[in-house]
């Protein structure tokens, strides 16, 4: 997947327990440092028409008649979609209209309840929670101008099942029907099915090779530290992670962040070198939990280390390419000890050693080592389809894949890499283009150990394997798509809403703005206009010669000078 550096920042590591072969005592890890580069980016689309919705408040909310005077200080409501305060003088003041909805003095929602949307060719409906709701499918496709399937095909319009190629039968009724001659895509190949032109085509290779955003290495187990025991093929669920063994044994290890600064906050994204979370690394404590063994009483259905792959449903369940190569997954139950088949394809010319699930577009993606392929399941053909191709990350061969869910927009995105390479690149769909590469992250290392073995999870970092190291990787940009925004502050960015109330837009999250004097915020490597520099992390202009700079973090301006523009300038 990558290389890994390491740096001397001493991590302890204790075992409170095994089974199964475990083992006690011992120290643990280092922690690496390390970046290049910066940037991200992301995206959605809707259409459609509608209204919004008010969900009233406390104090008055009338349904969008300007609201009475006479209401009790400090409380807040709704009027229509616009947000009141009640001032200390009894009367309601007025903040600009919601984009979506209103409810108790706040906006809320991500889309106006009613309307609708096409989301890579199925239909949403806004519920009146001002959210979008579940996804249904159009037999022939989503009318982009109204947001709702559309009821038929066209002679000469071709569509994809799975890997065979469909064309129109505008009958009535319209209906697809297999193109004619048969022309079955042979996914094993790299062949995928082209909807525009009816056709069998190469597999596109998407995205380049140039970072546009930093992550970090945050800590490093090795088995010479006496709790990490070793193996390849890793996933987390929760504070818990789970490393194949030699194909025989399932160890489980918790994962425990202590506050090490001392300043009463856990920071997992805390790095010297992060400039959204500027910080000393805080100690990561791992703990050895159990074995559970491949072999009887536990028949874990392990694969062989390092070409199969693991990943946890739960903390009692977990899914598996094991034990048999055969594009299947199955998923072991702990309790029970017992596992059953999740999906079996009709084929087995197809096997994999890495996988992951989208749960937003509910699907299985997997790849392997003999090309930078990226392949998906149809459950009614049962087979896997080849989905996109991404570059030479210069890293040997494809060796991680997982998928997430950004938690702030919804999006799904599948992140891949490279066996040895300092890259992890990030996808999605895109309604016009079809995948896009949406970034490409990059750290800078200093020593090199191949690794083997990607999955997210704990802490919201990424964990890998490396037979005898396990890495946690993360922050930084690369972070913006990995976890919700804290509480009460909005999610932002792409096409989601401004921020209110004059607040900048860091890490996908809304913050009020820092630059006290109106002035353009530049933390975090945000460039400033021309002619303009960054103090104190706001865009000040560059004083003429004999004037004094002002402005945030900065002492105030001699007496009968105004700052103006980050300049003392005289007045009267």
């Amino acid at each position: 997947m990558r290389k890994v550096y390491a740096s001397a920042f001493v991590i302890v590591a204790v075992a409170c327990g095994s089974s199964g072969g475990g083992e006690t005592g011992g120290t643990g890890a280092v922690t690496g440092t390390g970046a290049t580069s910066s940037g991200g980016a992301s995206g959605s689309s809707a259409g459609g028409s509608g209204g919004g919705i008010n969900l009233g408040g406390s104090g008055n909310d009338d349904g969008g008649v300007d609201a009475p005077t006479g209401c009790t200080p400090g409380t807040k409501s709704c009027s229509g979609q616009t947000p009141q305060f009640c001032e200390a003088d009894g009367t309601w003041s007025q903040s600009p209209q919601c984009p979506f909805a209103c409810n108790n003095g706040d906006c809320y929602g991500s889309c106006l309840p009613g309307t609708t949307q096409c989301k890579l060719g199925k239909t949403q409906t806004c519920g009146t929670d001002a959210e979008w709701g579940a996804k249904t499918d159009c037999e022939f496709g989503c009318d982009s101008a109204t947001g709702t399937c559309k009821t038929s095909c066209t002679a000469g319009e071709f569509n994809c099942a799975g890997n065979t190629v469909m064309q129109c039968d505008p009958g009535p009724p319209a209906k697809w029907v297999p193109k004619a001659p048969s022309t079955v895509c042979n996914a094993a190949q790299g062949q995928t099915c082209d909807a525009k032109t009816g056709a069998c085509i190469a597999c596109p290779v998407i995205g380049t090779t140039t970072p546009t955003g930093e992550y970090y290495q945050y800590s490093t187990f090795l088995t010479s530290g006496g709790i990490f025991k070793g193996g390849y093929d890793v996933t987390s669920y929760g504070d818990y992670i789970y490393v194949n063994r030699s194909g025989t044994n399932l160890d489980v290890y918790k994962v425990t962040l202590l506050d090490s600064d001392g300043d009463g906050k856990l920071e997992p994204n805390q790095h010297p070198s992060n400039p959204n979370e500027t910080g000393p690394i805080e100690q990561r404590v791992l703990t050895f939990e159990k074995t559970i063994l491949k072999a009887a009483p536990d028949n874990a259905p392990l694969g062989s280390a390092s070409v199969t792959s693991l990943r946890a449903l739960s903390n009692t369940e977990i899914h598996s390419l094991g034990p048999t190569k055969n594009g299947g997954i199955r998923l072991y139950d702990f309790a029970s000890k017992a596992s059953t088949n999740v999906l079996t394809p009709a084929a087995t010319t197809l096997t994999f050693s890495f996988f992951g699930y989208g749960a937003d577009w509910k699907m299985w993606y997997a790849g392997n080592e003999s090309a930078r392929r990226v392949f998906s399941y149809h459950e009614p053909s049962k087979a896997w389809k080849t989905e996109f191709c991404y570059p030479n990350l210069a890293g040997s061969h494809m060796d991680g894949m997982d998928v997430v869910v950004s938690p702030k927009t919804g999006v799904e995105y599948v992140y891949v890499s490279d066996m040895t390479s300092d890259f992890i690149a990030q996808y999605r769909r895109d309604d016009a283009q079809g995948w896009v590469q949406e970034g490409l992250f990059q750290y800078t290392d200093s020593t090199s150990s191949a690794v083997e073995g990607f999955g997210f999870g704990a802490l919201k970092h990424f964990w890998a394997t490396g037979g005898s190291t396990l890495i946690e990787i993360g922050g930084g940009d690369i972070q913006e798509d990995l976890e919700p925004c804290p509480a009460g502050k909005q999610a932002c960015g792409g096409s989601l809403p401004a921020c209110d109330n004059g607040g900048i837009c860091l890490g996908g999250c809304c913050s009020p703005n820092p630059c006290q004097n109106g002035e353009q915020y530049c933390g975090g490597g945000q460039a400033c206009p021309g002619g303009q520099v960054c103090q104190n992390s706001c865009c000040v202009s560059q004083c003429p010669s004999g004037k004094t700079p002002c402005g945030t973090g900065l002492p105030p301006c001699p007496t009968g000078n105004a700052c103006q523009s980050g300049c003392c300038v005289q007045i009267g």
